[in-house]
């Protein structure tokens, strides 16, 4: 093919590739279709396979309740139908709220007095709602939240009103349940709350107690249930009280009492922390579930390991672990086999492992994370740090599901916590108390203040992208980073400028490196400008050769002291790599910098002017919309941004100081190639960054410019450098490695300097 077609076939089918993502992109995506109904002839499907050595029980019982509550109890874990029993719970009296009421709520949404407000509900005791009473979804709100807050300060009570409830951030809400009652042959659908009690197991029997009718609210956020048999003999009572903290703790105080006169033993089964919800700002979605736990129980019970990536799982990943248990258990129904319950027990548990077992591992606490918020549960620690950190005396088991289907995005994946089965003895009582976590990753409450900070819950604190990008975001970096920049904002209390003082250290550090490698690109330049004649005739000789050809090449640049390597070009920026990865993980992550404006405001005093008012989310520089957009089936728009535009023109300015300049050596084929991908990286990479924090895109932009400066000012003195590469140093004989072969090389050398012949002497003649 000649030449020119190939270049010109080249660059079309580049762009052809690239217009077809880009129109694949565009277009709708297909949902794929529901899935039909199981016939009556094929196994129930369920949300979740069955579990491996237990019973099940009924999926759709329906709740005679008087007052009209026909919710179903839910297919925990997948479980098939099955009755009761003589065994049923109901609500004994002390009722404290008129039917149909909704319980009272705990703490309040004056920042005064409460951190956050728990809208309860009856439904297994659990929570419906978790708002804070002043944390905001947007920086507009929370600066609009502050005027007030500071109106009422000094006495005034008009003018500047709160922001609207709907701007209010809700770190979740109660989650809708669905499953495939295959008798009914329907979907059904039971909304659940948060942390809301499952079950109580008592001799093996299960009593479900999810249900609305069997609890009654005795006092504000205490719940209690009894369970009695047949003859309405009571069997248990059960409290469930919720106490809220003064930083952002609940403590759960379940106790279980025996009524009768015989031991019993009892199984405690709850609901645990549920995925979060998205961030609105998010760039990309961040949920995890998170394990700490006990390395050395008995030995350094006080060591808590919190950054095992084993025990750290991503939102897409746990739903395709819970996809791919569901398919086993189809495809053992469609066979008429037993299901594998060890596979299907690695998929649904996330504790205990394998490992756990094997290494006498214990849990200290479970947490379910998103960009800036946690729900943990955690084990009962006094104000100075004391108590058991282990948490296996109420969780001993933590299991996984994802109702709902497979196709649908927004469903979540939900935990169950089981505990350990203990005894009751007559007249006894047993306590599954734990507490629970639900507020911001932040470094000041949870490294300082107790019981975070005895149960190093500051390990929920992680500044990582993904677990694949793991071993390129160093925690000790980005901690470094942003203690750097505390230390800055601390001086100036200003967090752009400290980024901008950030890139002048970085950009310093590496100034010799960088100016090094400008002259090596200079160099290089030069003398492969002196030996484009010689290698084009090489070209011509071993046009058919192409290894010869690239060996005498490399035998021309030898003799001449030419070296690629040590241009050196692109070693200022892989080595600035690691800073952009941990500082993109750090300002994404970093609760510190949510809502926080760069140069002091600046910009909001122009008519509350959203441009760079928050550095964890983009710049807005034109516009901030109200509801967020996905643009590109990727891309979470929230505004009009400027800055990663203005950063493409910085790189496109950039790339002609400091790209390497084509070798003579490259064919027009792969000079088109190297303009194409440059075109692409000018374009590309501001795309990728348009939704990226402003905080990072400042730092690339700041980072750029100055590398432009600094550019031209290498450049001005490298006139003065001498650019004629050093001749090539002859190399010294080397001898063998091996010590047999060297004694032999030098045994050689030796019966050589035998057989010279002796120096002739001649004697002065006398004159």
């Amino acid at each position: 093919m000649d030449p020119r077609v190939r270049r010109i076939a080249i660059t079309v089918f580049v762009l052809a590739l690239a217009g077809g993502v880009v129109v694949s992109m565009l277009l709708p995506k297909r949902s794929p279709p529901a899935s039909p109904p199981p016939t009556a002839q094929q196994t129930q499907a369920v949300t979740q396979p069955p579990e491996p050595e237990r019973s099940s029980e009924t999926a759709a019982t329906q709740d005679s309740d008087p007052a009209g509550d026909t919710s179903a109890d839910v297919p925990l874990a997948g479980e098939a139908a099955k009755p009761l029993g003589a065994l049923r719970a109901i609500a004994p009296p002390g009722e404290i709220s008129a039917p149909g009421v909704a319980p009272h709520p705990l703490g309040s949404l004056e920042p005064r007095d409460h951190r956050m407000q728990l809208q309860l509900s009856r439904r297994g005791a659990g929570i419906k709602s978790i708002a804070y009473s002043n944390i905001w979804e947007t920086a507009f709100a929370k600066r609009q939240a502050d005027a007030y807050y500071q109106a009422v300060a000094v006495g005034r009570t008009h003018g500047d009103p709160l922001p609207d409830e709907r701007w209010r951030y809700i770190l979740q809400t109660e989650q809708p349940y669905k499953w495939y009652d295959g008798t009914a042959n329907s979907w059904l659908s039971l909304t659940v709350p948060l942390l809301a009690v499952y079950r109580v197991e008592i001799n093996g029997e299960r009593v479900p107690l999810l249900k609305e009718s069997v609890w009654s609210q005795t006092a504000p956020g205490r719940f209690e249930t009894r369970v009695v048999d047949d003859d309405d003999t009571p069997i248990l009572h059960i409290t469930r009280q919720l106490i809220l903290g003064s930083n952002y703790d609940i403590t759960f105080e379940q106790r279980l009492t025996n009524l009768t006169e015989r031991s019993l033993e009892v199984r405690w089964v709850q609901y645990g922390p549920p995925e979060l919800r998205m961030d609105r700002a998010r760039y990309i979605d961040r949920r995890r579930d998170r394990i700490a736990f006990l390395q050395y129980p008995d030995t350094f019970p006080e060591i808590i390991n919190t950054h095992d990536n084993d025990y750290l799982f991503e939102h897409g990943p746990l739903l395709k672990r819970t996809d791919k248990a569901r398919e086993l258990v189809d495809r053992a129904k469609k066979a008429n086999v037993a299901v594998d319950s060890q596979k299907l027990n690695e998929l649904l548990t996330l504790w205990p492992t394998q490992e756990s077992l094997n290494e006498n591992y214990e849990l200290a606490w479970f947490a379910a994370t998103n960009r800036y918020f946690a729900l943990a549960v955690h084990p009962i620690v006094d104000a100075q740090g004391g108590g058991n950190r282990s948490l296996e005396d109420v969780v001993s088991e933590i299991r996984t599901e994802a109702p709902g289907n497979k196709g649908d995005n927004n469903r979540i994946a939900f935990t169950t916590l089981y505990s350990p089965k203990r005894a009751i003895a007559p007249g006894g009582e047993v306590a599954f108390d734990l507490g629970v976590y639900a507020g911001p990753l932040d470094r000041e409450i949870l490294g300082k203040e107790e019981p975070f900070k005895s149960l190093h819950m500051q390990g929920l604190i992680l500044y990582q992208m993904s677990s694949f990008c793991a071993i390129c975001t160093f925690q000790w970096l980005a901690k470094g980073l942003l203690w750097f920049l505390s230390g800055v904002h601390f001086v100036i209390l200003d967090w752009g400028l400290a980024i901008i003082l950030l890139v002048v250290v970085v950009r310093t550090l590496l100034h010799p490196l960088t100016k090094k490698a400008q002259v090596n690109m200079q160099r290089f330049g030069k003398v492969m400008g002196d030996l484009k004649p010689e290698i084009e005739k090489l070209q011509k000789k071993y046009k058919d050769e192409p290894k010869k050809l690239q060996q005498e090449q490399m035998r021309m640049m030898r003799e001449r002291g030419v070296n690629p390597f040590q241009m050196l070009g692109c070693l200022p920026m892989f080595l600035q790599m690691p800073i952009w990865v941990a500082l993109y993980a750090m300002l994404y992550f970093a609760f510190e910098l949510r809502h926080e404006p760069a140069f002091w405001g600046f910009f909001q005093f122009f008519w509350n002017w959203p441009f760079l008012a928050d550095l964890s989310s983009a710049d807005h520089f034109f516009w901030e919309f109200d509801e967020p957009f996905t643009f590109l089936k990727f891309f979470n728009v929230t505004g009009i941004n400027f800055l990663p535009i203005l950063m493409g023109l910085v790189f496109f300015f950039q790339q002609k100081y400091m790209a390497p300049p084509p070798s003579p050596s490259m064919t027009k084929e792969q000079i088109q190639q190297q303009k194409i991908m440059k075109v692409m990286m000018v374009v590309l990479f501001p795309i990728m960054l348009y939704s990226a924090p402003s905080g990072l895109t400042l730092y690339i932009f700041t980072s750029s410019l100055f590398g432009i400066i600094e550019s031209r000012h290498i450049r001005k003195h490298i006139k003065d450098v001498d650019l004629t590469p050093p001749k090539p140093k002859p190399q010294a004989k080397r001898k063998p490695k091996d010590p047999q072969a060297r004694a032999f090389a030098d045994a050689i050398d030796r019966a050589k300097a035998k057989r010279r012949p002796p120096a002739k002497h001649f004697k002065k003649r006398k004159s």
